[in-house]
C-alpha cells in the first residue's frame, strides 16, 4: 500500500461532520483546568470511548493546590464558579455583563464578591498608572491582564480589576470579551481578589464618562469557590503488537472556557474521531493492526501534560518516538480567514517526521475525498513554520522524553475571546486536518510497510533543504562586503561552521529512519549519502577563501563554552517571559550594557514570533554537550539565516543571571 492509497482509505472513513458535532457539545462545558466541569467534559468524552467499545481509557488524577510542583510547573489552584454578574449604577443604570450568557465575563479564579464601588482607570496597569490615580477602596479599569496584576492591586487597595482588550486586540471586533484570569498561586492567592472582563465598547463608554467628569459606579456579585482540588487527563491507547513500548503521541488539550469551540474542543473532538477512524479501518480490514502502540491524550495544557510526563518517564517500557498535538484544528477558512499551520519539530530533534508530514499534506490539500459536503469546498489554504511555543508540543521536545514534537494548527483572532463559537468550525478543515494526522500516524506504526517510501520523501525533502543552505551561504557571503573587519572575521568563521552543523542534522534525520525502519532501500540510501558529499563539494569551493580561526581573543572563548543546564524537566519559560517584559527594568537590574540591552531587545522580537518558537529552540539546544558555536550554527538553519553571535551571547548571559543556566 502507497501513502497516497493509505490516505484515500483513510479520507473515505475520517468524518469532519462528527468531529464538528462533538465540538457543539464540548463547547457547552466550562473547561477551566483543575474545575469540576473540565472533570465533567473529560466524562463526557470517556463515554464516547466507552460507546466505540474502549474499556482501557484512564482518567489519571493529580494535585492542583497552587503549591505542588511537577518539574519546574506550578499546579493551579482548583476553581469552580456558581454564577456572577456586573451593573452600572452610575450615571446610568444597566446590565454589564452575566456569566450565564457570557462565561468569560468573569474572571477565571476570581473570589467571591458582592460589592458596590467606583471604577478608575489605570490604562495598561503599570505602577505609574497605578500612582497616578485614586484606587483605594475602588475597582480599576485596564488592559492589563489581570494576573499580572495581582500583588499591585493589593499594594494600592484597589477592590478588584476590570479587564478590556487594547485596541490592536479589539481591532475590528469592538464587542469582544477577552478570556483573562488572575490565576493565583500559593504565595499570592490571599492577596487575589475578583474580576470582570469587558468588551472594548463597553469600556470606552464607561472612560467617557470619567472623561466628562461624571462618576462611575458599579455593583458586582460573583459565587465561586478556590480551592485545593485535583486536576485530571484522559488517556487511551491502541498498544501495538509487535513493539507496544514504542508509543505514537496525538495530544490534545480539552480546556478553556465555554465555548472555546476551536480553541481547543475542536482537537479534542478531532481526536476522538481520530480514535474512531483507526478503530474502524483495523476492524474493517482496511488496515493491519498497528505494529505500534497508538497514545491519545486529552488534558488541561501544560498543567496536566507535564505531570504525565513525569509520572510516565518512570516506566521502563515507556518510549515514545513522535508527538502531534492538535490545537485549533477546524477554522473555517471564510469565517476566520487563516491559514492551517504546520509547525515543524524543532531544530534539535531532527528526524523525517517534517518532510513525511509536507508529503501528507501535498497528498490531502487537493484531494477531493477529503471535502465534506456541507464543509468549506476549495483549495486548502496553509502554511508550514519553524517549531512554535504555546502549546505541549514544547514540553515532549524538551528534556526528560525529547522526541519530535509538532502542532497542527491556526492563527485565530477570536480564541481567547466570547466569539470562539461554534459557526466558525469547518467540517472539511476537521477532515483535512485529520487525515493528514492519521496518515502521518499510520505510516510510523509499522516497520517495513512504509519504510521505503518514508526514505524517498526524506530525500525529496534533503534535495530542498539542500538548495536552500546553499542559497543562504550565498547570500551571507554577499554581505561580507558590508561589514567591518571584526565582524566579518567572526561571520566568516560562522558560515564556515555551518557545514558541519548542517551535516549533522541531516545525518541524525537519516538515523532516525534507520532507528524505526527495516527494508529500507539501499539505493535510496546511497542517494542520501551522495546528495551530502555533492553539498560538500559545492560548499568548500563557496567558501575556500574564508578565514579558519577567530582573532577575537573574547570570541574565541565565548563559541567554545558549553552553556549547561540548571533544570530538569521541560522549560518553563517564566523566569525569561517575565524578565524580558520589562526590558528597562532588566537592564538596571542585570547590569546590560546599552549594546547588550539592544541585542537582547533584538533577541525578543525574534522569539516573539511562533509564540516563543525560537526561543525554545534555543533552550532546547542546551543540553551539556552542544557549546555557543553548535547553538548558534544550528539556529542559524531554522530560517536559512545567521544568527548574530552577540545575540545569543546577550541572551546567555540573561540565562546565566536568571539562575537558568551556568557555565
Amino acid at each position: 500500500m502507497s501513502l497516497l492509497e493509505l490516505i484515500n482509505k483513510i479520507t473515505l472513513e475520517l468524518s469532519g461532520e462528527k468531529a464538528k458535532r462533538t465540538t457543539s457539545f464540548l463547547s457547552l462545558y466550562h473547561r477551566i483546568q483543575a474545575s469540576k466541569e473540565f472533570h465533567t467534559a473529560l466524562e463526557f468524552l470517556s463515554n464516547e470511548l466507552k460507546k466505540l467499545g474502549d474499556e482501557n481509557y484512564q482518567i489519571h488524577e493529580y494535585i492542583a493546590d497552587g503549591t505542588k510542583l511537577y518539574s519546574e510547573w506550578e499546579t493551579p489552584i482548583s476553581w469552580d464558579i456558581e454564577d456572577g454578574s456586573l451593573q452600572l449604577l452610575e450615571p446610568t443604570k444597566k446590565a454589564l455583563c452575566r456569566f450565564s450568557e457570557v462565561p468569560e465575563s468573569i474572571c477565571t479564579h476570581s473570589k467571591s464578591a458582592d460589592f458596590t464601588a467606583e471604577v478608575v482607570h489605570v490604562g495598561a496597569g503599570k505602577e505609574e498608572d497605578f500612582e497616578k490615580a485614586d484606587v483605594n477602596g475602588k475597582v480599576v479599569l485596564t488592559t492589563a491582564s489581570p494576573r499580572t496584576l495581582i500583588e499591585r492591586l493589593a499594594k494600592h487597595g484597589a477592590l478588584g480589576v476590570v479587564a478590556y482588550p487594547s485596541e490592536q486586540r479589539a481591532q475590528g471586533y469592538q464587542e469582544m470579551i477577552q478570556y483573562v484570569g488572575l490565576w493565583p498561586n500559593a504565595e499570592n492567592v490571599e492577596q487575589s481578589t475578583f474580576g470582570f472582563s469587558l468588551s472594548r465598547k463597553q469600556a470606552l463608554e464607561l472612560i467617557n464618562y470619567m472623561k466628562e467628569g461624571k462618576k462611575v459606579k458599579i455593583k458586582g456579585e460573583i459565587r465561586a469557590e478556590l480551592y485545593e482540588g485535583k486536576m485530571h487527563v484522559l488517556s487511551t491507547k491502541i498498544e501495538g503488537n509487535k513493539h507496544p513500548e514504542e508509543e505514537i503521541i496525538i495530544i490534545a488539550h480539552i480546556c478553556h472556557p465555554a465555548p472555546s469551540a476551536n480553541d481547543n474542543a475542536s482537537g479534542s473532538s478531532l481526536l476522538l474521531e481520530i480514535y474512531r477512524t483507526i478503530k474502524k479501518l483495523i476492524q474493517n480490514g482496511e488496515i493491519d493492526y498497528p505494529e505500534r502502540s497508538i497514545r491519545f491524550l486529552w488534558v488541561p495544557e501544560f498543567s496536566g501534560t507535564i505531570p504525565w510526563i513525569m509520572e510516565k518517564k518512570e516506566e521502563d517500557n515507556f518510549k515514545p518516538i513522535l508527538c502531534i498535538n492538535l490545537d485549533m484544528v477546524g477554522e473555517h477558512p471564510s469565517l476566520v480567514g487563516y491559514p492551517f499551520t504546520f509547525n515543524k519539530e524543532s531544530i534539535s530533534t531532527p528526524s523525517f517526521l517534517n518532510d513525511l508530514i509536507s508529503e501528507c499534506i501535498d497528498n490531502v490539500k487537493d484531494n477531493p475525498l477529503a471535502i465534506e459536503q456541507g464543509g468549506w469546498q476549495f483549495p486548502w489554504n496553509f502554511r508550514i513554520k519553524p517549531f512554535a511555543g504555546g502549546s505541549d508540543q514544547l514540553l515532549f521536545n524538551d528534556a526528560p522524553l525529547r522526541i519530535p514534537s509538532v502542532m497542527f494548527g491556526h492563527p485565530d483572532t477570536f480564541h481567547h475571546t466570547n466569539l470562539d463559537t461554534i459557526e466558525k468550525v469547518d467540517p472539511t478543515t476537521l477532515k483535512r486536518v485529520g487525515s493528514v494526522a492519521v496518515s502521518t500516524v499510520l505510516s510510523c506504526c509499522y516497520e517495513e510497510k512504509f519504510s521505503t517510501e518514508i526514505q524517498r520523501i526524506f530525500l525529496k525533502g534533503l534535495v530542498k533543504r539542500k538548495g536552500l543552505f546553499l542559497n543562504m551561504i550565498t547570500r551571507e557571503l554577499e554581505s561580507l562586503t558590508h561589514l567591518k573587519s571584526n565582524e566579518r572575521n567572526e561571520k566568516e568563521y560562522l558560515i564556515r561552521n555551518l557545514l558541519h552543523s548542517y551535516r549533522i542534522f541531516e545525518r541524525k534525520g537519516i538515523q532516525s529512519i534507520d532507528n524505526l525502519f527495516t527494508n529500507l532501500n539501499t539505493e535510496v540510501d546511497e542517494l542520501l549519502k551522495n546528495e551530502l558529499k555533492v553539498l560538500e563539494n559545492s560548499f568548500n569551493a563557496l567558501v575556500k577563501d574564508l578565514t579558519e580561526e577567530i582573532k577575537d581573543e573574547n570570541t574565541k572563548q565565548l563559541i567554545d563554552k558549553i552553556p549547561k543546564r540548571m533544570w530538569e524537566g521541560p522549560f518553563s519559560g517564566k523566569k525569561v517571559y517575565k524578565a524580558m517584559s520589562d526590558l528597562d527594568q532588566l537592564a538596571e537590574e542585570q547590569n546590560f550594557s546599552e549594546e547588550q540591552l539592544t541585542k537582547i531587545k533584538r533577541l525578543s522580537q525574534i522569539m516573539s514570533s511562533d509564540y516563543g518558537g525560537m526561543m525554545l529552540d534555543t533552550i532546547n539546544l542546551i543540553n551539556n554537550q552542544n557549546n555557543i558555536l553548535e547553538i548558534t550554527s544550528n539556529l542559524s538553519l531554522v530560517d536559512w539565516k545567521i544568527i548574530d553571535l552577540g545575540v545569543i551571547d546577550s541572551f546567555m548571559k540573561l540565562l546565566k543571571n536568571l539562575e537558568i543556566i551556568n557555565y
